[in-house]
């Protein structure tokens, strides 16, 4: 049976140390640091106080301390801003990314692939087994992919792992993150999004029984008082090449924005965007719309956008929505 072994040394890494370490994050990130354990990761956010995401992340525990694994170029930002109020409680912060690798193991074969490396295999979402030097951890989906973050002075699993062949193709990667709907917050695109435009709160990132964190207030409110008029969708289109620059149309009105697109096997294109619910619920035509001047010479090239299903979000916008986000 088949599994693919990805390089996602794509990340930056902030170790939590010290005796306050999980109560000063508890009054920071948006999910339920209590629910942490060597046995059990959980994903968040950290928002500003206008309840816009500055970064997602993963909450991990090994070696004595807490782990914020987050995208490439959010460690520095996210460091940053937690230095300041970190002063008042008895814990630091130290970005460890140079300290670690990780990589991805994905397909029919993956949970084989892991067995036989570390002997056990996470069972559950957010299931962590630690292993000499690190942990791996399962991610969401009924197809089973696999995180393993380990020490960089672990030579020997880093020389099994070459052998076995890593890839640094992170296009069916990628392609699986958008079949669940994950959204990464890069520095290109963080205090650009609300936790509801893509989702967070209806995927688990935010814990709104955990009490308060910065921008809690603002996020709450949206949770409770009003539901959102734009959501994140996952859709599919052919014939057609796509890109960020892209644009969604309805009637000739730019009507949605892409956040992250993937080729399929067959070449077509799968893609999340922020849309609005009210087209979603009324399944209007959405098309996808090109201004390549290497295409048709110079001519707009289209495509009909196809919906398809996110774990968790439903396609019928509910009668009481009046709310905005």
């Amino acid at each position: 049976m088949a599994s693919t072994l990805t390089d996602l040394n794509n990340f930056d890494l902030i170790a939590v140390t010290g005796e306050d370490a999980a109560i000063f994050l508890q009054g920071q990130l948006t999910c339920n640091v209590e629910k942490v354990t060597t046995e059990n990761s959980v994903c968040g956010a950290y928002c500003d106080i206008n309840g816009r995401i500055i970064s997602d992340l993963r909450l991990i525990a090994m070696n004595g301390a807490l782990y914020l694994l987050c995208s490439r170029g959010m460690g520095f930002a996210l460091k940053k801003i937690l230095d300041k109020y970190i002063v008042f409680s008895k814990a630091k912060t130290v970005l460890a990314t140079s300290q670690f690798e990780r990589y991805g193991v994905y397909g029919s074969g993956a949970q084989e692939t892991v067995k036989s490396l570390f002997g056990a295999v996470p069972q559950e979402q957010g299931h962590v087994v630690p292993i000499e030097g690190g942990v791996v951890f399962r991610l969401a989906g009924a197809e089973p992919r696999y995180e393993i973050l380990v020490s960089v002075d672990q030579d020997e699993l880093l020389e099994r792992l070459q052998e076995i062949g890593v890839t640094d193709d992170l296009e069916e990667w990628e392609l699986a993150d958008i079949r669940q709907g994950i959204v990464h917050i890069n520095p290109e695109i963080q205090d650009t999004y609300t936790p509801q435009l893509l989702n967070y709160d209806l995927t688990g990132l935010i814990d709104f029984k955990k009490g308060c964190y910065t921008g809690q207030e603002i996020v709450a409110r949206m949770h409770y008082r009003g539901t959102a008029k734009k959501r994140l969708y996952r859709a599919a289109v052919q014939d057609v090449r796509v890109s960020l620059e892209s644009q969604i149309t309805h009637k000739g009105e730019v009507a949605g924005e892409i956040i992250s697109v993937a080729m399929t096997d067959s070449g077509s294109h799968e893609l999340l965007a922020i849309l609005p619910c009210e087209l979603i619920a009324q399944k209007v035509t959405l098309e996808l719309r090109n201004d390549h001047s290497d295409i048709g010479e110079g001519k707009a090239v289209k495509s009909s956008l196809k919906i398809l299903p996110l774990p968790g979000l439903s396609m019928q916008q509910p009668e009481n929505e009046t709310g905005g986000s």
